[in-house]
């Protein structure tokens, strides 16, 4: 069960998610909140590093953060529900709503109030790579470098539909022209890929709904699901992609699975990055039936002192999951 609800709620978003809905959400659920006799301060940040900079160093004093926003919005907003071991409730509201998505979370205002008078508190798992929390995925390779496009792009269509052929867009426009990307990856210290032209590290399920590439990856194991590419020609690599794109097998499609708790990641021509897993390291409203799946177990605590003691060496290699790539057959790939 949540905590006294004594204290007050911080709300924050970014008012351009939700195709600039985000604020007007944010200010219905504050309004619903005093109606029930709880007090809300709402505070809005132009971008997801505003709001991680506050996240850094804000005070506490309330008693949950709620975040209307996308996926970035709420890794943004995380490091806050860390720090201070204040419940998180995302409000989804951006396009792809990932991490909210695998916890069944609503995006209308009241079904988070809902969720926020009867769900409970489960801890789940966060990565960090170069000091930076994220609650997703973390990509290198060809899909980060479509994301990271469509990110400085000037125009980014709000509608779903038009985002979609925007980065298909952008995706045919690098097969075409951009050289393939080299990345070398390592898995708690095991080499998985000596040349991939994709990687990600993921906490849930990625690109869920038209590209995933990690179907049984979960927020409440203590591992990364982590899914590379083998490197290929051009047209091996298109083939690949419009396989995955028709539901074709990730193994058909040069994709090499694994799980771990920390990933180095070396893409050519830039410094080495290491993702390491925060197991149950955040405090995470959820439904009442999704809280029902997830135990309360008090081996959390245990799980934040394992890693906190374990960062400076790999821990052991995990039993190998269905599909993913045996661990004999690691030192060999490449």
């Amino acid at each position: 069960m949540l905590r006294s609800r004594s204290s007050w709620v911080q709300i924050v978003c970014t008012p351009g998610s939700g195709n600039g809905r985000a604020a007007r959400v944010a200010a219905r659920i504050a309004r619903r909140l005093e109606r029930r006799g709880r007090a809300a301060r709402i505070d809005c940040f132009q971008s997801a590093p505003d709001l991680s900079a506050w996240s850094a160093t804000c005070a506490g004093g309330f008693s949950e953060l709620l975040c209307v926003g996308g996926d970035a919005t709420v890794s943004a907003a995380a490091p806050a529900a860390m720090r201070l071991g204040v419940p998180l409730l995302p409000v989804p509201m951006g396009f792809g709503n990932l991490f909210a998505d695998s916890f069944r979370l609503p995006a209308e205002s009241r079904g988070a109030l809902g969720v926020l008078g009867r769900g409970a508190v489960r801890d789940v798992d966060a990565g960090i790579v170069g000091g930076e929390v994220f609650l997703c995925h973390a990509s290198y390779g060809l899909l980060a470098d479509i994301e990271k496009a469509m990110e400085r792009g000037r125009a980014r269509p709000r509608e779903r539909w038009k985002r979609h052929l925007a980065y298909y867009a952008i995706a045919r426009d690098m097969l075409v022209d951009a050289p393939l990307p080299s990345i070398h990856v390592e898995v708690d210290g095991r080499l998985l890929i000596r040349d991939a032209v994709i990687a990600t590290v993921a906490n849930v399920q990625t690109y869920r709904g038209f590209l995933n590439l990690t179907p049984e990856a979960s927020a409440t194991d203590g591992w990364f699901d982590v899914a590379v590419m083998e490197r290929g020609s051009r047209l091996q690599v298109w083939g690949r992609l419009l396989r995955m794109l028709l539901g074709g097998s990730l193994d058909r499609a040069g994709i090499h699975r694994c799980r771990g708790r920390r990933v180095r990641a070396l893409v050519e021509g830039q410094p080495p990055v290491l993702a390491r897993m925060l197991p149950a390291a955040l405090p995470l409203i959820v439904p009442p039936a999704v809280a029902a799946a997830i135990p309360a177990s008090p081996t959390a605590a245990a799980l934040r002192r394992l890693a906190a003691t374990r960062r400076d060496a790999p821990l052991r290699w995990p039993p190998v999951p269905a599909g993913s790539t045996p661990a004999a057959a690691l030192d060999a790939a490449g």
